[in-house]
């Protein structure tokens, strides 16, 4: 027998097993980009110490990072001639100026992005190497590229004459030696992928405790810190927010207390100094993840606006919503009113921070990481994105595509906080300038306008690209998008859903929504209420002052009204008597709405009672009450039964006799052609699990710190044909992951960490201390907790953003 199977399948075989050779054969040169802040328009008053021509700007990072013959500590791009000029020299050095040069931007290393900055702390360990007058951006380098030990982080202590940096094997995260207050002394400790690169350490301190209430809900003896990490994350009997260290002589007897609440609720922490071996550690919640902390510093005079009463993880949010200005930092002063304190400053702009009057005041500073995505897919109901580089200007000779997909039938809301491109014509998609395009499926693309403050999709997909050219940069733009509900529109494909704005939520007051929904001709619209909640009316009759549903029967405002529906109804289904309906949803001003909306499909039927939809069928409710349900079937197989054609009673079923006589052929050929498609995915995964393999079985090394794999330097593409790359490989691995890390992406970070073994060995829950004999995951406990294994989304489960009061009663508020 012959099997035709379809055109469109047999090209998606085809490409589907010529993307697994692709796959195969292909190797991700990493963007060392990441590893540099750009200076636009800058460059250095020396003389470099290398030059190649016709470079990408990545090439030329990339060459930077690698040379050999010198050691580059910065460079310059020339955008207009595509230039890369090496320098063996930086900002932190003497007699080394920045001056203007249009068209040619200034980078400069950025290595201590990879390390958290703890102020006026001391990790009191054995130095495993000291090294005098360097800058902490060269100490952090050298820390990096340390291979004669595993450097965890370094003390640099900048009140000495020379300088000194002191590079160590042991941190607190390592649960040998706490971080203890010394003036002048900063600590910085590399970041790592683990349950504690989840928290910000905040140093010496434990939570402050109270009369009314116990500040701990559960203690264990014998936790690593890491292990202390990981059971505040899987916490689950109540929402642990922070947690309080105690280090002893004996790592076996370390304590380990969780707590729901955070140092803003209890006025602060308490700072023994007799007992000093103690370090409070906060969760970094959803929108601290897009900022680098420094606990004790502050930008003193630059603060533009301020919110009393609230989280750190509230004030993140302000900054990064903020639209008057485009805020880069923030400072929290704990007390005595958790105050937030928005800035458009960073440490670079007022030349560095103040770390003396933020420990005097127990005051902390917030700097907002730059976005490093240029493009990508988004799927989440909702997200931002951002220009490459923000809240810094973007760079030149960008090319981004983001690509936006929501559930079927809702569509897609853009909101711009901030908007500024180079334009040099009045055309806002003219080739000469840099231009956001949008375009969706079956439209032209458009241009963002510098005026635009939101885009509504007429679908649920969107293409966003953004251009830069070589001329003049600007700041760029800042957006959010969110999966909205249709309004106002015109609906005229079947099946479809629409619903009262923010449904399943609570609809927002003043609401205004129409729906004119049009079918063809001698076809009627069945409209299926899967769910109605609104406002209750007084004596059960419907005001139209307040919250309600209208329904009419055709497309014009003076159809006849078929129904007039407020409070809760059970679903229920409505037949239109032609091929138009309309669906009017009003709701008050009452700011007090609590109720839940509606959510409604629709079908087109025939005027004999069949739907119009191949593929679909819809169960009528009729007058049962149950919920509707979608099944697939042919429209050949579908009969109405059980009651006049077209009535409210009418339901559909299989009717047995109308199968085709091909239907076994049919069938015969959609097994054929999905054997042929198994076959295809098949190959292609072998393909793909054969190009890994390959690259983890000796094409690749892992990096010292062991949490990620990098590609060969083999296999990184330099087009720069005067240099000679050559250098130790584990150094290389070390900046590929460095590169990586260097800033944020701009949808959350992931917060999925890698689960810990000693996080299933403290099984108390309470204020009881539990003394473990030693700090092995084989130990055993008579009645060990379940293994608590927290379903974490893209940003976690988060503390109560809103500080309304610092009465400990209240644990929800602070």
């Amino acid at each position: 027998m012959e099997v035709n199977c379809p055109r469109k399948l047999v090209l998606f075989l085809i490409i589907f097993i010529a993307l697994g050779y692709a796959v195969d054969s292909q190797d991700v040169a990493p963007s060392f980009r990441n590893l540099f802040t750009r200076l636009s328009n800058k460059r250095l008053s020396s003389i470099q110490e290398d030059f190649a021509s016709n470079v990408t700007l990545d090439d030329c990072a990339a060459e930077c990072v690698t040379a050999t013959r010198f050691q580059c500590r910065s460079f310059s791009y020339d955008n207009a001639r595509r230039s890369c000029f090496l320098y063996a020299v930086s900002l932190n050095d003497r007699d080394v100026l920045l001056v203007d040069a249009d068209g040619r931007d200034h980078y400069e290393t950025s290595y201590l992005k990879r390390f958290a900055h703890l102020p006026n702390h001391e990790v009191q360990v054995m130095t495993s190497q000291l090294i005098y007058s360097v800058s902490p951006e060269e100490c952090a380098r050298r820390c990096i590229l340390e291979s004669r030990f595993r450097c965890r982080g370094f003390n640099y202590q900048h009140s000495t004459q020379p300088v000194q940096c002191m590079l160590v094997e042991s941190t607190p995260a390592t649960g040998s030696q706490a971080a203890m207050m010394t003036e002048a002394v900063d600590f910085y400790q590399k970041e790592t992928e683990s349950a504690l690169s989840n928290f910000i350490n905040y140093g010496m301190g434990m939570l402050r405790p109270t009369i009314t209430s116990d500040v701990y809900q559960r203690s264990a003896r014998g936790v690593p810190v890491e292990g202390c990490a990981q059971l505040c994350i899987d916490e689950k009997t109540f929402d642990c927010a922070s947690f309080d260290y105690v280090y002893e002589d004996d790592e076996r007897q370390n304590i380990c207390h969780l707590s729901q609440y955070i140092a803003a609720n209890v006025q602060g922490l308490v700072v023994d100094s007799l007992n000093p071996r103690h370090n409070h550690f906060e969760r970094i919640e959803r929108y601290l993840n897009f900022f680098y902390a420094t606990p004790y510093a502050v930008i003193l005079g630059n603060n533009l606006k301020t919110f009393s009463k609230v989280t750190p993880n509230r004030c993140a949010r302000h900054c990064l919503e903020e639209e008057s200005f485009v805020c880069r930092s923030f400072d929290y002063r704990v007390i005595p009113e958790a105050t937030c304190l928005l800035s458009s400053k960073t440490s670079r702009d007022v030349g560095g921070l103040d770390t003396a009057s933020g420990l005097r005041g127990s005051i902390h500073h917030f700097q907002m990481k730059p976005i490093l995505d240029c493009g990508g897919n988004l799927t989440e109901p909702e997200g931002g994105l951002a220009s490459p580089n923000w809240p810094m200007n973007y760079a030149h000779h960008e090319n981004c595509i983001w690509n936006i997909v929501v559930a079927q039938y809702k569509v897609i809301k853009l909101r711009f906080t901030h908007f500024e491109l180079s334009l040099q014509s009045p055309d806002a998609c003219s080739e000469n300038d840099d231009r956001l395009m949008i375009e969706e499926s079956g439209s032209r693309p458009y241009c963002v306008m510098p005026n635009t403050k939101t885009v509504v999709t007429k679908t649920n997909a969107v293409t966003l690209q953004f251009l830069s050219n070589a001329q003049v940069d600007a700041q760029g733009f800042r957006a959010f998008y969110s999966a909205e509900w249709t309004c106002d529109v015109y609906l005229k494909e079947s099946p479809g859903e629409f619903a009262s704005p923010k449904w399943p939520g609570n609809y927002p007051s003043g609401s205004r929504c129409s729906w004119r929904i049009t079918a063809p001709e001698d076809h009627r619209v069945r409209v299926i209420f899967s769910s109605f909640s609104l406002e209750h009316h007084t004596f059960g009759h419907c005001n139209e002052k307040l919250d309600h549903v209208r329904i009419l029967d055709g497309g014009t405002v003076g159809s006849p009204l078929i129904g007039f529906y407020c409070g809760y109804h059970p679903p229920f289904a409505i037949l239109s008597s032609g091929q138009d309906i309309s669906v009017q949803f009003s709701s008050d001003d009452d700011p007090h709405n609590s109720w839940q909306g509606f959510h409604a499909k629709y079908v087109f039927e025939a005027m004999n009672g069949t739907t119009f939809e191949k593929n679909k069928r819809f169960m009528n409710i009729g007058d049962t009450g149950e919920t509707p349900e979608w099944q697939g079937t042919d429209e050949e197989n579908v009969r109405v039964i059980g009651a006049q054609a077209g009535s409210e009673d009418a339901t559909f079923a299989k009717d047995d006799n109308s199968v085709s006589s091909d239907y076994r052929s049919v069938m015969w050929t959609a097994i054929t052609c999905l054997m042929l498609l198994v076959v295809a995915l098949a190959v292609a995964l072998f393909l793909v699990i054969r190009h890994y393999r390959q690259k983890m079985s000796g094409q690749v090394e892992r990096i010292v710190d062991g949490d990620s794999l990098s590609p060969p330097m083999e296999s990184f593409p330099l087009q720069i044909q005067s240099f000679q790359p050559s250098f130790q490989r584990n150094q290389y691995n070390n900046l590929v992951d460095l590169s990586r890390r260097a800033g944020v992406e701009s949808s959350c970070l992931p917060s999925e960490n890698a689960k810990m073994a000693a996080a299933s060995c403290a099984p108390v829950v309470g204020q009881d201390e539990v003394k473990l004999p030693t700090a092995s995951a084989d130990l055993h406990f008579p009645h060990p907790p379940p293994r608590l294994h927290r379903p974490q989304s893209s940003c976690g489960k988060y503390h109560e953003d809103n500080v309304k009061n610092v009465n400990i009663e209240d644990k929800t508020q602070v």
